[in-house]
Protein backbone atom coordinates (compact mmCIF):
# COMPACT_ATOMS: atom_id res chain seq x y z
CA UNK A 1 0.00 0.00 0.00
CA UNK A 2 2.76 2.39 0.70
CA UNK A 3 4.74 2.00 -2.42
CA UNK A 4 1.21 2.50 -4.42
CA UNK A 5 0.84 5.53 -2.54
CA UNK A 6 4.39 6.50 -2.62
CA UNK A 7 4.20 6.21 -6.74
CA UNK A 8 0.99 8.28 -6.44
CA UNK A 9 2.46 11.10 -4.29
CA UNK A 10 5.77 11.30 -6.96
CA UNK A 11 3.14 10.97 -10.19
CA UNK A 12 1.22 14.15 -8.41
CA UNK A 13 4.48 15.85 -7.82
CA UNK A 14 5.67 15.77 -11.13
CA UNK A 15 1.94 16.87 -12.40
CA UNK A 16 1.67 19.77 -10.12
CA UNK A 17 5.39 21.26 -11.14
CA UNK A 18 4.12 20.83 -14.36
CA UNK A 19 1.12 22.92 -14.04
CA UNK A 20 3.27 25.34 -11.68
CA UNK A 21 5.96 25.99 -13.54
CA UNK A 22 3.99 25.93 -16.94
CA UNK A 23 4.79 22.55 -19.20
CA UNK A 24 4.30 23.91 -22.98
CA UNK A 25 3.33 21.96 -26.32
CA UNK A 26 6.68 23.04 -27.25
CA UNK A 27 6.80 25.91 -29.48
CA UNK A 28 4.42 28.82 -27.91
CA UNK A 29 1.11 28.51 -30.41
CA UNK A 30 -1.15 26.07 -28.88
CA UNK A 31 -4.76 27.11 -29.15
CA UNK A 32 -6.24 28.45 -25.63
CA UNK A 33 -9.53 26.89 -24.05
CA UNK A 34 -10.36 30.94 -25.06
CA UNK A 35 -8.91 30.65 -29.16
CA UNK A 36 -11.07 27.07 -28.96
CA UNK A 37 -13.94 28.43 -27.60
CA UNK A 38 -13.67 31.59 -30.16
CA UNK A 39 -13.11 29.29 -33.03
CA UNK A 40 -15.35 26.45 -32.70
CA UNK A 41 -18.37 28.80 -31.11
CA UNK A 42 -20.12 27.55 -34.24
CA UNK A 43 -18.80 24.93 -34.73
CA UNK A 44 -21.41 21.48 -36.20
CA UNK A 45 -19.83 18.83 -33.97
CA UNK A 46 -15.72 18.22 -33.06
CA UNK A 47 -14.53 17.49 -36.15
CA UNK A 48 -15.93 20.58 -37.83
CA UNK A 49 -14.32 22.29 -34.73
CA UNK A 50 -11.01 20.56 -35.32
CA UNK A 51 -10.95 21.55 -38.77
CA UNK A 52 -11.82 25.25 -37.89
CA UNK A 53 -8.62 25.16 -35.53
CA UNK A 54 -6.61 23.66 -38.42
CA UNK A 55 -7.51 26.59 -40.36
CA UNK A 56 -6.51 29.11 -38.05
CA UNK A 57 -2.79 27.09 -37.11
CA UNK A 58 -2.02 26.04 -40.77
CA UNK A 59 -0.72 30.24 -41.12
CA UNK A 60 0.78 30.22 -37.72
CA UNK A 61 2.71 27.07 -39.02
CA UNK A 62 3.84 27.92 -42.45
CA UNK A 63 5.07 24.39 -44.53
CA UNK A 64 4.21 21.99 -42.15
CA UNK A 65 0.73 20.47 -43.41
CA UNK A 66 -1.39 20.76 -46.21
CA UNK A 67 -5.04 19.97 -46.96
CA UNK A 68 -6.65 18.99 -49.94
CA UNK A 69 -10.04 18.32 -49.26
CA UNK A 70 -10.21 15.13 -47.02
CA UNK A 71 -6.41 14.85 -47.24
CA UNK A 72 -3.72 16.13 -44.51
CA UNK A 73 -0.50 15.68 -45.71
CA UNK A 74 2.09 16.58 -42.84
CA UNK A 75 6.00 17.10 -43.89
CA UNK A 76 8.16 15.02 -42.09
CA UNK A 77 11.64 16.14 -41.23
CA UNK A 78 14.13 15.25 -43.05
CA UNK A 79 12.06 14.55 -45.68
CA UNK A 80 9.01 12.29 -46.64
CA UNK A 81 5.27 12.99 -45.84
CA UNK A 82 2.62 11.38 -43.81
CA UNK A 83 -0.89 11.28 -45.46
CA UNK A 84 -4.01 11.58 -43.24
CA UNK A 85 -7.50 10.67 -45.24
CA UNK A 86 -11.00 11.75 -43.22
CA UNK A 87 -13.26 8.63 -44.18
CA UNK A 88 -17.21 8.39 -43.67
CA UNK A 89 -18.59 5.33 -42.48
CA UNK A 90 -21.88 3.96 -41.33
CA UNK A 91 -20.39 3.90 -38.15
CA UNK A 92 -19.60 7.52 -38.11
CA UNK A 93 -16.24 9.85 -39.12
CA UNK A 94 -12.66 9.66 -38.85
CA UNK A 95 -11.28 12.77 -39.36
CA UNK A 96 -7.83 14.21 -38.25
CA UNK A 97 -7.08 18.32 -38.02
CA UNK A 98 -3.51 20.14 -37.21
CA UNK A 99 -3.71 21.01 -33.86
CA UNK A 100 -0.05 22.16 -32.69
CA UNK A 101 3.78 21.20 -33.42
CA UNK A 102 5.93 20.04 -30.70
CA UNK A 103 9.02 21.75 -32.75
CA UNK A 104 11.38 20.66 -29.21
CA UNK A 105 10.96 16.83 -29.88
CA UNK A 106 10.33 17.26 -33.91
CA UNK A 107 6.47 16.17 -33.34
CA UNK A 108 2.74 17.12 -34.71
CA UNK A 109 -0.15 16.78 -32.81
CA UNK A 110 -3.13 16.40 -34.54
CA UNK A 111 -6.71 15.93 -33.39
CA UNK A 112 -8.64 12.90 -34.51
CA UNK A 113 -12.89 11.99 -34.25
CA UNK A 114 -13.48 8.68 -34.69
CA UNK A 115 -17.59 8.30 -34.33
CA UNK A 116 -18.33 10.12 -31.58
CA UNK A 117 -14.74 9.82 -29.80
CA UNK A 118 -12.20 12.25 -30.08
CA UNK A 119 -8.75 12.33 -29.17
CA UNK A 120 -5.14 13.42 -30.52
CA UNK A 121 -2.52 11.55 -32.80
CA UNK A 122 1.49 12.71 -31.80
CA UNK A 123 3.39 12.00 -34.90
CA UNK A 124 7.03 12.17 -34.75
CA UNK A 125 8.44 13.56 -38.09
CA UNK A 126 11.63 11.85 -37.72
CA UNK A 127 10.62 8.51 -38.09
CA UNK A 128 7.00 8.74 -38.94
CA UNK A 129 5.49 7.10 -35.89
CA UNK A 130 2.01 7.77 -34.40
CA UNK A 131 1.08 7.31 -30.64
CA UNK A 132 -2.00 8.07 -30.14
CA UNK A 133 -2.81 9.93 -27.09
CA UNK A 134 -6.62 10.44 -25.15
CA UNK A 135 -5.70 14.46 -24.03
CA UNK A 136 -3.80 17.03 -25.72
CA UNK A 137 0.09 16.32 -24.55
CA UNK A 138 1.72 18.83 -22.76
CA UNK A 139 5.30 18.50 -23.07
CA UNK A 140 8.18 18.76 -19.93
CA UNK A 141 10.78 21.46 -20.43
CA UNK A 142 13.69 19.00 -20.51
CA UNK A 143 11.77 17.22 -23.03
CA UNK A 144 11.78 13.49 -21.53
CA UNK A 145 8.25 13.60 -20.93
CA UNK A 146 4.66 14.20 -21.90
CA UNK A 147 1.79 14.82 -19.90
CA UNK A 148 -2.12 13.43 -20.64
CA UNK A 149 -5.00 14.02 -18.15
CA UNK A 150 -7.91 12.59 -19.68
CA UNK A 151 -10.88 12.76 -17.04
CA UNK A 152 -14.79 12.76 -17.80
CA UNK A 153 -18.15 11.04 -16.83
CA UNK A 154 -17.66 8.07 -19.61
CA UNK A 155 -15.61 7.14 -22.36
CA UNK A 156 -12.56 8.62 -21.00
CA UNK A 157 -9.17 7.03 -19.46
CA UNK A 158 -9.69 8.65 -16.48
CA UNK A 159 -6.26 9.38 -15.45
CA UNK A 160 -3.26 10.82 -15.51
CA UNK A 161 -0.24 9.51 -17.27
CA UNK A 162 3.57 10.24 -18.00
CA UNK A 163 4.76 9.65 -20.96
CA UNK A 164 8.64 8.83 -21.85
CA UNK A 165 10.19 10.38 -24.70
CA UNK A 166 12.74 8.91 -27.04
CA UNK A 167 14.29 10.34 -30.55
CA UNK A 168 12.49 7.38 -31.88
CA UNK A 169 9.62 6.77 -29.38
CA UNK A 170 6.63 7.57 -27.05
CA UNK A 171 5.44 5.09 -24.35
CA UNK A 172 3.28 5.68 -21.59
CA UNK A 173 5.90 5.60 -18.52
CA UNK A 174 3.37 6.15 -15.27
CA UNK A 175 -0.33 6.32 -14.69
CA UNK A 176 -2.10 7.92 -11.86
CA UNK A 177 -6.23 6.94 -11.58
CA UNK A 178 -8.52 8.08 -8.91
CA UNK A 179 -8.69 4.94 -7.33
CA UNK A 180 -5.02 5.03 -6.78
CA UNK A 181 -3.44 2.60 -9.34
Amino acid sequence: MNVIASRAGRLLAVVATALCIGWSTGHGAPPTPADIATLCASAEDQSHCGRLVEAWQMPRLPGLATRNGDELRVTLFPSGVATFRDEVRITGAQTYALWDALDRINGVVLFTTDGDRSGFLLLLRNNGRQVRLPAEPMLSPDRQYLVTADFCASGCDNEVALWRVTREDVRKDRVLRPDGT
